[in-house]
């Protein structure tokens, strides 16, 4: 079974930021791609069952939107718990028509006038112009599923994220537009401290990997194995046919690494390029330099638009909306586990487990084996 849980489409300016929240939301593309072998929540999902129980979990940050002054900080609902995000729990709508909808006053709590930040709870009645919802079937059926995987610390997360532009692949706690903002109510609710895999800058969106597994960094990210990484990019203007074969070849380009700062000038190795529309083209490298593509563009006097990245090595982006997280599926689980046992392996034994602090919860980690999500890519990892 996958769970995902949905994040913010855009980093936020900032809690309480009022009405402008929806319009900060509603910028950016929608995440693309193909394959991917996993249930999804998405807007357009053609499995509403599934759309309406994510949902049901997929709480954020706080959020606070101001309204008429009939509006009440939360009914008296008398239940134990912080229970679930009243707009993640409305069968039949997407999370902005139940924002709109919630803050027009079209729905009531225990006939009280809600704030779209209002949490509901076993027992509440909602209703949507009057009619009651059937909402609590969705959120127990997710509730459930997610207390089973996250009863224990050890236990190791692998997800897919499809990052918006504007959030930084970072985990700093105090910058707005970083991952831990961004998805601190996602990361609470799992209890566990995730980092990224397979870092995109901030213009950037599409695939990246969220784990608390050190392991799958290397496995995945090691130069030594060239692992995949596939993109879309619109460029400025319609491009020639000659250029497209120019930047499969190689383009000499100067590029900074991120650590150390450090220049180089050299040739990109070659890869694969498809032009896919007059002004898209498809890259897949195994080259990994820092903001390669749009500096290979720029050689060539082409300006980047948007860049896309819809996989990593066998893991697939798919129809995975724009912030929102999956986790992996059996398929794409079997392949990270097939990846860390080679990596073991040319290693020479068993790869430490590089959690983000060393710390008395990390060595119980390393001494135990994990359970839920994680269980099977350990033991595989770690057989003879």
């Amino acid at each position: 079974r996958v769970i995902t849980c949905r994040s913010a489409g855009r980093a936020q300016p900032g809690r309480g930021g009022g009405r402008k929240r929806a319009s900060n939301r509603d910028a950016g593309k929608r995440g693309g791609g193909s394959g991917g072998g996993s249930q999804t929540f998405h807007s357009e999902s053609s499995s509403p069952t599934t759309a309406r129980n994510l949902a049901a979990i997929a709480a954020l940050a706080k959020t606070m939107v101001k309204h008429k002054d009939a509006v009440v900080d939360d009914p008296d609902v008398g239940y134990e718990g912080e229970g679930f995000r009243l707009v993640r729990c409305m069968p039949h709508l997407k999370r902005r028509e139940a924002d709109a909808a919630v803050t027009a006053g079209r729905v009531l709590v225990n006939g009280v006038l809600v704030k779209p930040s209002t949490r509901v709870r076993r027992g509440d009645v909602v209703t949507l112009d009057g009619k009651p919802m059937n909402w609590e079937p969705y959120a127990n059926s997710v509730e459930r599923e997610l207390s089973m995987a996250t009863n224990t610390f050890n236990t190791f997360v692998y997800l897919a994220y499809n990052k918006p532009r504007g959030v930084v692949c970072t985990v700093e706690p105090g910058q707005r537009t970083s991952l831990l903002y961004v998805l601190e109510r996602e990361i609470k609710t799992l209890k566990v401290r995730l980092f990224p895999v397979g870092r995109l800058d901030k213009d950037s969106s599409g695939l990246v990997l969220l784990t608390n597994d050190g392991r799958v960094s290397d496995a995945l990210l090691d130069p030594s194995r060239k692992a995949e990484k596939e993109y879309v990019v619109d460029v400025h203007r319609e491009v020639d046919d000659r250029d497209v074969k120019r930047l499969a070849s190689g383009v000499v380009i100067t590029t900074t690494q991120q650590r150390g700062n450090e220049e180089t000038t050299a040739a990109t190795q070659p890869c694969e390029v498809k032009k896919l529309a007059p002004k898209t083209l498809k890259f897949v490298l195994a080259e990994g330099r820092n903001r390669q593509i749009r500096k290979m563009c720029e050689a060539l006097d082409y300006d980047v638009t948007r860049l896309h990245r819809v996989r990593i090595d066998e893991l697939q982006l798919g129809d995975l909306d724009e912030g929102l997280l999956r986790v992996l599926s059996e398929d794409e689980m079997k392949t990270l586990a097939a990846r860390v046992a080679l990596r073991v392996k040319n290693s020479g034994g068993a790869a430490k487990v590089k959690t983000p602090t060393e710390s008395r919860r990390r060595k119980a980690a390393i001494a135990n084996e994990p359970t839920g999500w994680g269980a099977k890519i350990y033991k595989e990892s770690h057989c003879d």
